[in-house]
């Protein structure tokens, strides 16, 4: 879904893979679009205001979104239209792909935004992206002129305009980067410290991993937006974002712990919104455990996970149980599959894989603490119930760009992913605001 100018904290959603919750909840500070500056105490962190090669996870994207566009954009209903691209189609059967660039738009310096700027984003996706696996099918692209791009596919992906309107996809202005430094890490260094988009907002200052302050960008093509000046806090730690709010030092917050939401919601002056969203809390299977290698381990897994009462007693009915890695309005959803909790068949998979309670299947698992409500709480009621199986967890804490790092890491060498890591795809979740 795509960020609203106006909220800041709405960010999109995805699938993935292993067990899934939707969760609840989203903000729409109504009384704040008045004001001349809204401050957000916001749970996630960025290191880096080049957004194309950061790590990152759905969440961030409302700060990376917030000073730079998209080629395309999505509606609430998940719907991808026209953006910075305002069309798109196949050639040459498919292997190729014609884009129109909108004209008239302004980058942040007052520099024209052109096709050459489109064509040097997708090619920077294609290089230093960690989604450059889908941005490498382009061969080719060609730019006949200042409001066409041409794309040369090494073999038809039918995903590939999704991608245009997803994570990584925005628009830096080439002549710009391109004079920042001698190769592309320098220039993404320079370009951190004074990011140009032609999104809404322009960057007043960033000091990484702890305040992004944005003012209006009077010229954005689709008007000047209506508040004033934001302020991003980054405040990882749920009780040091209550604290914010409790203390008139931010006007919102996400990610409150799901026990301080009703005392929140009944104070005066604080407004409390949840909504159903598309976030996802998944378990992501590396493909390196060699037990998984064994349907039988996989299925056990899943079936020890009572995903009903981790909703109900740990997230305090702030979320769905849900049997697949997608929820309503995603194409690939399905609410007709479901997979059954069942410790007893868990039991007996274990068994016929070769485990028993003297010989238990051990594994260890990853999980963040305090990014998402109740993260680390749903990882640890997770592996009581696998314990009652046969299987014995071991968690680690990690944050979100380990998470990433450790995902990467392929080689052998160095630490890689755990068998099972919590991730979260999607958005942000209950949410409190000051001034109503």
């Amino acid at each position: 879904m795509q960020v609203s100018r106006r909220t800041f904290l709405v960010t999109t959603g995805v699938g993935g893979l292993g067990a899934a919750l939707t969760t609840m909840g989203q903000v729409r500070p109504a009384s704040a679009q008045r004001r001349a500056l809204v401050t957000i105490a916001f749970p996630e962190t960025i290191t880096s205001m080049d957004p194309h090669p950061a790590p990152r996870n759905s969440p961030r994207e409302a700060m990376y979104e917030a000073v730079f566009d998209r080629f395309l954009a999505q509606d609430r209903q998940l719907k991808y239209h026209g953006h910075l691209v305002t069309s798109w189609q196949w050639t040459d059967g498919k292997m190729g792909m014609e884009l129109k660039v909108r004209q008239g738009v302004k980058f942040h310096d007052g520099s024209d935004l052109t096709a050459e700027d489109v064509a040097f984003s997708i090619d920077r996706l294609r290089q230093v992206s960690i989604y450059r696996a889908t941005y490498g099918k382009v061969k080719e692209i060609k730019v006949p002129d200042r409001a066409t791009v041409q794309l040369v596919f090494e073999r038809f992906d039918p995903s590939f305009p999704r991608w245009l309107g997803f994570l990584a996809g925005f628009v830096v202005p080439k002549a710009y980067f391109l004079s920042l430094g001698a190769d592309d890490k320098s220039r993404s260094a320079e370009f951190t410290k004074k990011p140009i988009g032609s999104g809404p907002y322009r960057v007043v200052a960033f000091t990484p991993g702890s305040t992004l302050i944005l003012e209006s960008f009077d010229r954005y093509w689709k008007g000047a937006p209506p508040i004033r000046r934001a302020v991003f806090k980054m405040v990882t730690d749920p009780t040091a974002r209550v604290a914010e709010i409790l203390s008139g030092g931010s006007d919102i917050t996400a990610e409150v712990p799901v026990e301080e939401f009703t005392r929140l919601s009944g104070q005066a002056g604080l407004k409390a919104v949840r909504n159903p969203i598309a976030d996802m809390a998944e378990l992501f299977v590396s493909p390196r455990f060699d037990p998984f290698r064994m349907e039988e381990v996989r299925l056990a897994v899943h079936h020890a996970i009572d995903k009903k009462t981790i909703v109900e007693k740990v997230l305090l009915g702030f979320g769905n149980p849900t049997s697949t890695t997608e929820g309503p309005l995603y194409d690939a959803y399905d609410p007709t599959f479901t997979f059954a909790y069942d410790p007893q068949k868990a039991r007996q998979l274990l068994q016929k894989a070769g485990y028993s309670p003297t010989n238990p299947l051990r594994l260890g698992v990853m999980t963040t603490r305090g990014v998402r409500a109740k993260d680390f709480e749903v990882v640890s009621a997770i592996a009581q119930m696998w314990k009652d199986v046969g299987i014995e967890a071991e968690l680690e804490v990690i944050t979100i760009p380990q998470w990433f790092q450790y995902r990467s890491n392929r080689t052998g060498q160095g630490k890689g992913i755990a068998p099972l890591s919590l991730y979260y795809a999607g958005r942000t979740r209950e949410a409190i605001e000051r001034g109503r």
